[in-house]
Order: C-alpha cells, then sequence, then structure tokens
C-alpha cells in the first residue's frame, strides 16, 4: 500500500498499517531504490534517536501512521522572504551552533537552511527539530538541503535541491505542492528553464557562485556580473510568478547592496553571519547585512 501511493504520487500513506517490522519490511521490499527508499529513510530518520524507548518497528508504524509524510504544514509563519537567507554549514556545528542561528533570528535572517554534509540522518534529524523549533518561534521558513527525508521527518518547510541531488521533478512530486522547492541553477539558462517548468514549479532559485567560497571551494565563481541576464531568464520563464533569486557564494557585508542592486532578491550568507566568535557576533553581522539588503531593495525600480 506504502509503495502504490507512493509511486502514484500521494506520498501521505493510509493510516491503517501494521506497525510491526516484519510488516513494514515487506511493505518496502524495493527501498533501495527511487520514492519508496524515500518512505523508509523519512520513518527511520524520525524514529532513530528513539529506538532505545521502544521498537524501532512500532515508531516507524506510528510515525508513517500519523502522516508525517503528507505534504500538509502545521501552523505555517508568514514567508516567504529571502532577503537574508541564512545557510548553515558543518565547520560551525559546534556549541554555539544553535544560539548563533536564534541570533541571526534576532538580527533579522528572514529564512534559515539546515545544510549537513557529514551527519548522520539521526544527528541531522536532531538538529532539525532544534532549528525547526528556533524558525517557528521567528516566524520565518525552515529549508533543509539535499535530503528529502530529513526535510519531512522534521516537518520543515521546504527543501532544496541541487543540479546532484534528487531530481527535481521527483522531489516536487515526493514533497508536494505546498511546500517550498528551491534550486540550485548556478547561473545556467537551461537549468532555470528545468526548474520552473510545470513538473517542478521552483519557489526560488539559487545563484551562480557570485565569489569564492570556503564552504564550497569547487565553485567557480560568477561575479555579480551574471545575476542581471540571470534575472531576465527567469522574468521570461517564470510566467508571471514571482520566483526570488537568491545570491550565494562568499557574499558578506561588503557585496550584498552590489548583489541586489544587479538583480537579486536575496542574500544567501554562510561564513558572513557563522564565523563570529559568539553570538552576539551574528546578531550584529545580521543586522547590519538586513539594513544594507533592505536599502538596496528599496532603491531598485520596480
Amino acid at each position: 500500500a506504502i509503495l502504490a501511493q507512493v509511486n502514484s504520487g500521494l506520498v501521505s500513506p493510509q493510516p491503517a498499517l501494521d506497525p510491526s517490522p516484519r510488516a513494514i519490511t515487506m511493505a518496502a521490499p524495493g527501498a533501495m531504490f527511487g520514492a519508496a527508499h524515500v518512505v523508509v529513510r523519512v520513518a527511520g530518520a524520525r524514529c532513530a534517536s528513539r529506538y532505545d524507548q521502544r521498537s524501532f518497528g512500532a515508531c516507524v508504524g506510528s510515525v508513517l501512521s500519523r502522516g508525517y509524510l503528507s505534504s500538509a504544514r502545521s501552523s505555517p509563519p508568514t514567508w516567504p522572504n529571502y532577503s537574508l537567507y541564512l545557510v548553515t554549514d558543518d565547520a560551525y556545528l559546534d556549541d554555539k551552533f544553535l544560539a548563533k542561528i536564534e541570533a541571526g533570528l534576532e538580527g533579522g535572517v528572514t529564512a534559515v537552511q539546515l545544510r549537513l554534509k557529514h551527519v548522520s540522518t539521526a544527528e541531522y534529524v536532531r538538529w532539525g527539530e532544534e532549528v525547526r523549533r528556533l524558525t517557528r518561534i521567528a516566524g520565518v521558513p525552515l529549508i533543509v538541503d539535499d535530503r528529502l527525508d530529513v526535510a519531512l521527518a522534521v516537518d520543515a518547510d521546504g527543501l532544496h535541491v541541487g543540479g546532484d541531488d534528487l531530481p527535481w521533478r521527483a522531489a516536487r512530486r515526493l514533497l508536494g505542492p505546498d511546500r517550498i522547492l528551491g534550486c540550485s541553477t548556478y547561473g545556467r539558462a537551461d537549468l532555470v528553464r528545468e526548474a520552473l517548468s510545470p513538473e517542478v514549479r521552483a519557489d526560488n532559485l539559487g545563484s551562480g557562485a557570485i565569489f569564492g567560497s570556503p564552504t564550497k571551494q569547487s565553485s567557480v565563481p560568477k561575479g555579480v556580473e551574471h545575476l542581471g541576464p540571470l534575472r531576465k531568464v527567469v522574468l521570461e520563464e517564470a510566467a508571471g510568478r514571482s520566483v526570488p533569486i537568491i545570491a550565494i557564494g562568499g557574499v558578506g557585508l561588503e557585496s550584498a547592496a552590489a548583489c541586489i542592486r544587479s538583480g537579486a532578491d536575496g542574500i544567501a550568507a554562510v561564513s558572513a553571519l557563522l564565523q563570529h566568535e559568539d553570538a552576539e557576533g551574528t546578531k550584529r553581522a545580521a543586522q547590519a547585512m538586513r539594513a544594507a539588503i533592505e536599502e538596496a531593495l528599496s532603491g531598485r525600480p520596480e
């Protein structure tokens, strides 16, 4: 029943499920590939931290039966506003991580992307639940990078995918129409067209790398100059929809306004916000960047 619904695009399974480990295993014999793999990983991720409290099988069955795979969100924040988009990185995953995110939100961060490349699924979920608590209090969206299973497990507001991640059409089908889907375009017109196709309908687009970045050393810088042509392609392909462009790649306070004036609608910041010694430094950086971004946005022609 699970496989039939997922493969047909109905992500939320029927509530009447046998929660026994054997039943769950039999329900997804092809769980090493395709949509069934997502189902198993979502439920498993949700239960990983509870393994010592009750049987894994019963937990997975309970997760599925309560509809954690549904595309519907509960109490969604008022969004989207991507003007100052905080993106995390494993390099800053320490005892100040949550305090810095909270401080960034207090300083004016309008969206948070949880991007962790070197943690286990269980750890990703635990961090996701903690960050989700902060973003819900602040009323801003939480986006999970790459991992659809984690996004659904923590009831995030959306998912961000790059060119080598889950295929974008599959991501939208499994994510559902109501959650945020962001796509990295790397400044390429062909990827913009794919992201804005009816089967994907991306809600926001990442630019090509503006500058070199210590968190993505393989990125090829394209400078602020590519934002104008990128914006033109987006306007042509968006069919009247408002699809924000988010400038990413080594952007800080000194370059944020230039990115906005060149065509970006928001700034994704990693090191510029998280590199500071303490949370107060993150808050001050967020306040300064948000002020510069808003000033640039207000001076841009409609």
